[in-house]
């Protein structure tokens, strides 16, 4: 009985958990180059499978990694683990006519390289401005940055960004654009709304193979319907594990009753 509540409650804290996940993409579908998050739920066992490398044993036993599981299991029995993914593919493009703004078509394989002080950064948001000292900065002030560092344009009347990221004012190229590509996405660690840090994430810059759309910044790929379905879904599921909740305690408290009374 006190398992079912355990159960129960686990349950209903997972669904809090994912919910606020969908409530912060909803919060974000308009956000310039936002990518949507997505919470995975895994029981104990199914994480220590695969941390372990399961490998399915004989007479009913299960290997991990040539060591043989003896009497009591590896389970933690009602243990459950979220994590939290971040999807990259690629958003709606959105024309502004702004020549400072700049959208990766690319299947949300790229991603801008800016620096804020001494630290990289790299981020889908491509609405940039143009700071009084002549460089290309995001809204937070970070520094567009190229081949050959910080772009700066000066005081150029036109400033031009080819599709092949070749930047150019007043006509003279200037700098190409650093895009940069992950060889393992999955690495790389989310820092605000925005940016994201390389985490050893097997880090390329491409010198070719880039598709810069100038005038034109990428929305975030949150699908706005699909979200509130899956924000309905985690709601009833939550009301479910409260009922439950609910329906044990109210048994709990009368087999207390019951039992407690002297005959």
């Amino acid at each position: 009985m006190l398992d079912g509540m355990k159960y129960a409650n686990a349950g209903m804290i997972q669904m809090s958990m994912k919910q606020d996940i969908i409530t912060n993409n909803l919060a974000n579908a308009t956000t310039t180059g936002y990518r949507r998050e997505t919470a995975y739920i895994s029981s104990f066992s199914d994480v220590l499978d695969k941390k372990m490398g399961f490998i399915p044993g004989k007479g009913g036993r299960a290997e991990f990694n040539g060591y043989m599981e003896v009497g009591g299991g590896l389970e933690m029995e009602g243990g459950m683990r979220q994590d939290t993914v971040t999807g990259f593919s690629q958003g709606s493009l959105r024309e502004t006519g702004n020549s400072f703004d700049l959208a990766l078509d690319d299947n949300g394989k790229g991603f801008f390289t800016v620096k804020i002080g001494s630290d990289v950064r790299y981020t889908r948001n491509g609405a940039f401005r143009l700071a009084p000292d002549g460089h290309l900065v995001t809204s937070e002030g970070a520094q567009l940055m190229g081949l050959k560092g910080a772009i700066n344009v000066g005081k150029a009347s036109s400033v031009e960004v080819t599709p092949e990221g070749v930047v150019k004012a007043d006509g003279r190229e200037i700098d190409r654009l650093r895009i940069t590509q992950f060889q393992n996405l999955g690495a790389i660690k989310k820092e605000g709304t925005n940016n994201f840090v390389d985490n050893n994430a097997g880090a390329l810059t491409l010198t070719k193979g880039v598709c810069v759309r100038q005038g034109f910044i990428e929305q975030g790929n949150v699908n706005a319907v699909a979200e509130m379905v899956e924000l309905m879904q985690v709601s009833r599921a939550f009301e479910a594990n409260q009922k439950m909740l609910q329906t044990q305690d109210q048994v709990l408290r009368k087999a207390a009753n019951e039992l407690g009374k002297v005959r």
